[in-house]
Protein backbone atom coordinates (compact mmCIF):
# COMPACT_ATOMS: atom_id res chain seq x y z
CA UNK A 1 0.00 0.00 0.00
CA UNK A 2 2.85 2.41 0.89
CA UNK A 3 4.61 1.74 -2.42
CA UNK A 4 1.43 2.37 -4.31
CA UNK A 5 0.92 5.68 -2.51
CA UNK A 6 4.47 6.80 -3.27
CA UNK A 7 4.05 5.95 -6.93
CA UNK A 8 0.81 7.88 -7.08
CA UNK A 9 2.45 10.91 -5.49
CA UNK A 10 5.44 10.77 -7.87
CA UNK A 11 3.15 10.43 -10.83
CA UNK A 12 1.14 13.40 -9.65
CA UNK A 13 4.31 15.49 -9.29
CA UNK A 14 5.49 14.57 -12.81
CA UNK A 15 2.08 15.33 -14.18
CA UNK A 16 2.03 18.70 -12.45
CA UNK A 17 5.58 19.47 -13.74
CA UNK A 18 4.59 18.60 -17.28
CA UNK A 19 1.51 20.74 -17.04
CA UNK A 20 3.47 23.84 -15.99
CA UNK A 21 6.05 23.43 -18.82
CA UNK A 22 5.59 25.33 -22.05
CA UNK A 23 6.16 23.86 -25.49
CA UNK A 24 7.70 26.30 -27.95
CA UNK A 25 9.25 26.09 -31.42
CA UNK A 26 12.63 27.75 -32.04
CA UNK A 27 13.34 28.67 -35.67
CA UNK A 28 17.01 29.62 -36.29
CA UNK A 29 17.51 30.54 -39.93
CA UNK A 30 14.96 27.93 -40.99
CA UNK A 31 16.25 25.18 -38.68
CA UNK A 32 13.36 24.18 -36.35
CA UNK A 33 13.62 22.77 -32.83
CA UNK A 34 10.83 21.84 -30.35
CA UNK A 35 11.57 22.92 -26.76
CA UNK A 36 9.75 21.98 -23.49
CA UNK A 37 10.78 24.57 -20.92
CA UNK A 38 10.02 26.31 -17.64
CA UNK A 39 11.49 29.55 -19.06
CA UNK A 40 9.44 32.65 -18.54
CA UNK A 41 10.74 34.79 -21.42
CA UNK A 42 11.92 34.45 -25.00
CA UNK A 43 15.51 35.26 -23.96
CA UNK A 44 15.49 32.52 -21.27
CA UNK A 45 14.13 29.99 -23.74
CA UNK A 46 16.82 30.81 -26.29
CA UNK A 47 19.51 30.56 -23.61
CA UNK A 48 18.17 27.16 -22.59
CA UNK A 49 18.18 26.11 -26.25
CA UNK A 50 21.84 27.17 -26.59
CA UNK A 51 21.09 29.95 -29.02
CA UNK A 52 23.50 32.84 -28.42
CA UNK A 53 22.54 36.20 -29.84
CA UNK A 54 24.80 38.89 -31.33
CA UNK A 55 23.71 42.54 -31.43
CA UNK A 56 23.03 42.34 -35.20
CA UNK A 57 20.82 39.20 -34.91
CA UNK A 58 17.04 39.59 -35.24
CA UNK A 59 14.60 37.91 -32.80
CA UNK A 60 10.81 37.82 -33.02
CA UNK A 61 9.12 38.25 -30.64
CA UNK A 62 11.54 40.48 -28.74
CA UNK A 63 13.81 38.76 -26.18
CA UNK A 64 12.00 40.33 -23.20
CA UNK A 65 8.60 39.02 -24.33
CA UNK A 66 6.95 36.65 -21.78
CA UNK A 67 6.99 33.08 -23.00
CA UNK A 68 3.67 31.48 -23.92
CA UNK A 69 2.82 27.90 -24.64
CA UNK A 70 2.98 26.92 -28.32
CA UNK A 71 4.89 30.10 -29.17
CA UNK A 72 7.23 30.17 -32.19
CA UNK A 73 10.49 32.07 -31.69
CA UNK A 74 12.16 33.17 -34.91
CA UNK A 75 15.89 34.00 -34.99
CA UNK A 76 17.64 35.40 -38.03
CA UNK A 77 21.38 35.40 -37.50
CA UNK A 78 23.44 38.21 -39.05
CA UNK A 79 26.18 37.21 -41.51
CA UNK A 80 29.66 38.68 -42.00
CA UNK A 81 30.55 40.39 -45.27
CA UNK A 82 34.04 41.66 -46.16
CA UNK A 83 33.90 44.86 -48.22
CA UNK A 84 36.89 46.32 -50.07
CA UNK A 85 36.39 49.83 -51.43
CA UNK A 86 38.50 52.94 -51.93
CA UNK A 87 41.63 51.32 -50.55
CA UNK A 88 40.01 50.09 -47.30
CA UNK A 89 38.94 46.59 -46.27
CA UNK A 90 36.08 46.43 -43.77
CA UNK A 91 33.99 43.66 -42.28
CA UNK A 92 30.29 44.09 -41.56
CA UNK A 93 27.78 41.91 -39.71
CA UNK A 94 24.44 42.55 -41.32
CA UNK A 95 21.01 41.21 -42.13
CA UNK A 96 21.22 42.64 -45.65
CA UNK A 97 21.51 40.13 -48.45
CA UNK A 98 21.68 42.28 -51.56
CA UNK A 99 25.19 43.69 -52.19
CA UNK A 100 23.77 47.17 -52.87
CA UNK A 101 22.06 47.14 -49.46
CA UNK A 102 25.32 46.06 -47.81
CA UNK A 103 27.20 48.93 -49.49
CA UNK A 104 24.46 51.36 -48.47
CA UNK A 105 24.91 50.34 -44.82
CA UNK A 106 28.57 51.30 -45.13
CA UNK A 107 27.72 54.53 -47.01
CA UNK A 108 29.72 53.40 -50.06
CA UNK A 109 28.37 55.26 -53.08
CA UNK A 110 28.73 54.01 -56.64
CA UNK A 111 29.26 55.85 -59.94
CA UNK A 112 27.53 54.78 -63.13
CA UNK A 113 30.53 52.94 -64.61
CA UNK A 114 31.91 51.37 -61.45
CA UNK A 115 31.99 47.58 -61.20
CA UNK A 116 31.01 45.59 -58.11
CA UNK A 117 32.73 42.25 -57.68
CA UNK A 118 30.59 39.91 -55.55
CA UNK A 119 32.32 36.71 -54.41
CA UNK A 120 34.73 37.11 -57.33
CA UNK A 121 32.06 37.71 -59.99
CA UNK A 122 31.98 41.23 -61.57
CA UNK A 123 28.66 43.05 -62.05
CA UNK A 124 27.75 46.34 -63.67
CA UNK A 125 25.59 48.60 -61.56
CA UNK A 126 22.55 48.03 -63.79
CA UNK A 127 22.93 44.25 -63.77
CA UNK A 128 23.41 44.17 -60.03
CA UNK A 129 20.35 46.33 -59.38
CA UNK A 130 18.19 44.08 -61.57
CA UNK A 131 19.26 40.84 -59.89
CA UNK A 132 17.73 39.32 -56.79
CA UNK A 133 19.93 37.98 -54.02
CA UNK A 134 18.90 34.99 -51.94
CA UNK A 135 22.26 33.89 -50.54
CA UNK A 136 24.21 36.40 -48.43
CA UNK A 137 27.48 37.45 -50.12
CA UNK A 138 30.79 36.66 -48.47
CA UNK A 139 32.88 39.39 -50.09
CA UNK A 140 32.25 42.57 -52.06
CA UNK A 141 34.88 44.58 -53.92
CA UNK A 142 34.20 47.95 -55.53
CA UNK A 143 36.21 48.62 -58.69
CA UNK A 144 36.22 52.34 -59.37
CA UNK A 145 36.02 53.42 -63.01
CA UNK A 146 38.25 56.02 -64.63
CA UNK A 147 37.43 58.03 -67.75
CA UNK A 148 40.24 57.97 -70.29
CA UNK A 149 40.67 59.04 -73.93
CA UNK A 150 42.22 57.01 -76.74
CA UNK A 151 43.47 59.10 -79.68
CA UNK A 152 44.13 57.28 -82.96
CA UNK A 153 44.49 58.81 -86.43
CA UNK A 154 42.79 62.00 -85.29
CA UNK A 155 39.82 60.16 -83.75
CA UNK A 156 39.19 60.26 -80.01
CA UNK A 157 37.51 57.37 -78.20
CA UNK A 158 36.27 57.94 -74.65
CA UNK A 159 36.48 54.88 -72.39
CA UNK A 160 35.23 54.19 -68.89
CA UNK A 161 37.43 51.48 -67.40
CA UNK A 162 38.12 49.75 -64.11
CA UNK A 163 41.36 48.17 -65.37
CA UNK A 164 44.63 48.84 -63.57
CA UNK A 165 46.91 49.77 -66.48
CA UNK A 166 46.82 51.00 -70.08
CA UNK A 167 47.36 47.56 -71.64
CA UNK A 168 44.48 45.94 -69.75
CA UNK A 169 42.21 48.92 -70.36
CA UNK A 170 42.74 48.77 -74.14
CA UNK A 171 42.30 45.00 -74.18
CA UNK A 172 39.06 45.19 -72.16
CA UNK A 173 37.75 47.83 -74.58
CA UNK A 174 38.49 45.57 -77.57
CA UNK A 175 41.26 47.79 -78.94
CA UNK A 176 43.60 45.39 -80.78
CA UNK A 177 47.28 46.20 -80.94
CA UNK A 178 50.16 44.93 -83.08
CA UNK A 179 53.59 44.48 -81.57
CA UNK A 180 55.00 47.21 -83.81
CA UNK A 181 52.32 49.77 -82.87
CA UNK A 182 53.45 52.68 -80.70
CA UNK A 183 51.39 53.43 -77.57
CA UNK A 184 52.08 56.53 -75.48
CA UNK A 185 52.20 56.21 -72.50
CA UNK A 186 53.38 52.60 -72.51
CA UNK A 187 51.11 49.66 -71.72
CA UNK A 188 52.27 49.28 -68.10
CA UNK A 189 51.27 52.84 -67.15
CA UNK A 190 48.65 52.91 -64.34
CA UNK A 191 45.22 54.15 -65.40
CA UNK A 192 44.11 57.45 -63.91
CA UNK A 193 41.04 59.60 -64.49
CA UNK A 194 41.63 61.96 -67.44
CA UNK A 195 44.52 59.93 -68.94
CA UNK A 196 45.05 60.45 -72.69
CA UNK A 197 46.46 57.51 -74.67
CA UNK A 198 47.90 58.03 -78.16
CA UNK A 199 48.17 55.09 -80.58
CA UNK A 200 50.37 55.28 -83.68
CA UNK A 201 49.58 52.36 -85.94
CA UNK A 202 52.31 50.40 -87.72
CA UNK A 203 51.96 49.68 -91.43
CA UNK A 204 52.00 46.25 -93.13
CA UNK A 205 54.89 45.60 -95.49
CA UNK A 206 56.83 42.79 -97.09
CA UNK A 207 60.61 42.60 -96.73
CA UNK A 208 62.72 40.48 -99.09
CA UNK A 209 66.21 39.96 -97.68
CA UNK A 210 68.83 37.24 -97.31
CA UNK A 211 66.79 34.75 -99.32
CA UNK A 212 63.68 35.17 -97.20
CA UNK A 213 60.36 36.93 -97.67
CA UNK A 214 58.97 38.38 -94.44
CA UNK A 215 55.43 39.73 -94.03
CA UNK A 216 55.57 42.11 -91.08
CA UNK A 217 54.58 45.53 -89.75
CA UNK A 218 56.66 48.56 -88.85
CA UNK A 219 56.48 52.27 -88.17
CA UNK A 220 57.78 54.92 -90.57
CA UNK A 221 58.20 57.52 -91.56
CA UNK A 222 60.73 56.09 -94.05
CA UNK A 223 61.81 52.73 -95.40
CA UNK A 224 65.07 53.07 -93.45
CA UNK A 225 63.19 53.59 -90.17
CA UNK A 226 61.05 50.50 -90.82
CA UNK A 227 64.05 48.28 -91.60
CA UNK A 228 65.85 49.48 -88.46
CA UNK A 229 62.86 48.42 -86.34
CA UNK A 230 62.64 45.00 -88.00
CA UNK A 231 66.38 44.41 -87.61
CA UNK A 232 67.12 43.86 -91.30
CA UNK A 233 68.91 47.14 -91.90
CA UNK A 234 71.43 47.40 -94.75
CA UNK A 235 75.13 47.57 -93.90
CA UNK A 236 78.20 48.65 -95.81
CA UNK A 237 77.52 48.78 -99.55
CA UNK A 238 74.04 47.22 -99.25
CA UNK A 239 71.19 49.00 -101.01
CA UNK A 240 67.42 48.88 -100.85
CA UNK A 241 64.66 48.97 -103.43
CA UNK A 242 63.07 51.47 -102.99
CA UNK A 243 65.81 53.66 -101.39
CA UNK A 244 66.04 54.17 -97.61
CA UNK A 245 64.68 57.72 -97.68
CA UNK A 246 61.44 56.68 -99.44
CA UNK A 247 58.31 57.36 -97.33
CA UNK A 248 56.80 54.15 -95.95
CA UNK A 249 53.34 53.21 -97.27
CA UNK A 250 50.98 50.38 -96.37
CA UNK A 251 51.49 47.20 -98.41
CA UNK A 252 54.93 48.23 -99.67
CA UNK A 253 57.50 45.61 -100.68
CA UNK A 254 61.08 46.44 -99.71
CA UNK A 255 64.02 44.50 -101.10
CA UNK A 256 67.35 44.55 -99.29
CA UNK A 257 70.18 43.84 -101.72
CA UNK A 258 73.37 42.63 -100.05
CA UNK A 259 76.33 44.14 -101.88
CA UNK A 260 80.00 43.19 -101.62
CA UNK A 261 83.09 44.02 -103.62
CA UNK A 262 86.30 42.02 -103.95
CA UNK A 263 89.66 43.02 -105.48
CA UNK A 264 91.28 40.21 -107.44
CA UNK A 265 94.64 40.06 -109.28
CA UNK A 266 94.63 38.81 -112.86
CA UNK A 267 97.79 37.85 -114.85
CA UNK A 268 98.05 37.71 -118.64
CA UNK A 269 101.06 36.59 -120.71
CA UNK A 270 102.70 39.04 -123.14
CA UNK A 271 103.98 37.15 -126.20
CA UNK A 272 107.60 37.67 -127.11
CA UNK A 273 108.60 38.62 -130.67
CA UNK A 274 111.11 36.81 -132.87
CA UNK A 275 113.92 38.77 -134.45
CA UNK A 276 115.85 37.31 -137.41
CA UNK A 277 119.38 38.46 -138.25
CA UNK A 278 121.41 37.59 -141.37
CA UNK A 279 124.62 35.68 -140.73
CA UNK A 280 126.99 35.24 -143.71
CA UNK A 281 128.72 32.46 -141.89
CA UNK A 282 125.65 30.27 -142.22
CA UNK A 283 124.64 28.40 -145.30
CA UNK A 284 121.51 29.55 -147.03
CA UNK A 285 118.41 28.24 -145.14
CA UNK A 286 120.44 27.43 -142.06
CA UNK A 287 119.35 28.96 -138.68
CA UNK A 288 120.92 29.31 -135.28
CA UNK A 289 119.22 30.52 -132.08
CA UNK A 290 121.10 33.35 -130.57
CA UNK A 291 118.67 34.13 -127.72
CA UNK A 292 115.65 32.22 -126.43
CA UNK A 293 112.42 34.29 -126.09
CA UNK A 294 110.69 34.76 -122.73
CA UNK A 295 107.03 35.77 -122.37
CA UNK A 296 106.29 38.87 -120.39
CA UNK A 297 103.57 39.19 -117.65
CA UNK A 298 100.83 41.84 -117.51
CA UNK A 299 99.00 42.17 -114.21
CA UNK A 300 95.57 43.81 -113.60
CA UNK A 301 93.74 44.63 -110.35
CA UNK A 302 90.00 44.02 -110.89
CA UNK A 303 87.08 45.09 -108.68
CA UNK A 304 84.31 42.44 -108.73
CA UNK A 305 80.83 43.55 -107.53
CA UNK A 306 78.40 40.97 -106.11
CA UNK A 307 74.71 41.60 -105.42
CA UNK A 308 72.98 38.94 -103.32
CA UNK A 309 75.87 36.63 -104.13
CA UNK A 310 75.68 37.11 -107.91
CA UNK A 311 78.39 38.86 -109.92
CA UNK A 312 77.03 41.93 -111.67
CA UNK A 313 80.15 43.79 -112.85
CA UNK A 314 83.94 43.84 -113.16
CA UNK A 315 86.12 46.92 -113.37
CA UNK A 316 89.89 47.21 -113.88
CA UNK A 317 91.23 49.65 -111.36
CA UNK A 318 94.98 49.24 -112.07
CA UNK A 319 97.20 47.62 -114.71
CA UNK A 320 100.97 47.20 -115.02
CA UNK A 321 103.68 45.06 -116.67
CA UNK A 322 105.24 42.87 -114.09
CA UNK A 323 107.78 41.37 -116.50
CA UNK A 324 108.91 42.69 -119.87
CA UNK A 325 109.02 40.08 -122.65
CA UNK A 326 112.43 39.00 -123.98
CA UNK A 327 112.57 38.62 -127.79
CA UNK A 328 113.73 35.42 -129.47
CA UNK A 329 116.75 36.15 -131.73
CA UNK A 330 117.81 33.80 -134.49
CA UNK A 331 120.59 33.96 -137.08
CA UNK A 332 119.82 33.00 -140.67
CA UNK A 333 122.12 32.12 -143.56
CA UNK A 334 121.85 34.44 -146.58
Amino acid sequence: MVSTAVALVAGAVLTADWLVRKTVTVDVDGSLRRLHTHADSVQSALTEAGVHLAPEDLVFPAPETPLRDHMTITVRKAHTVFVQADGALRSLRTQARHPLDVLAELSVSLAAHDLVEVDGQPYTLARLAAQGWNTPPLSIRVLRSATIQVVENGTTLVLHTTQADVGRALNAAGVSLYVADRVIPDLSTPVADGLVIAIERSLPLTVVADGQTIATRALGPTVGDALAQIGVAPVGLDMTIPPLETPLTAGMTVQVVRVSEDLILKEEPIPFETIARRDPTLAPGEQRVIQEGVEGIRRRQVRVRLEDGQEVSRETVAEWIARTPVPRIIAQGS
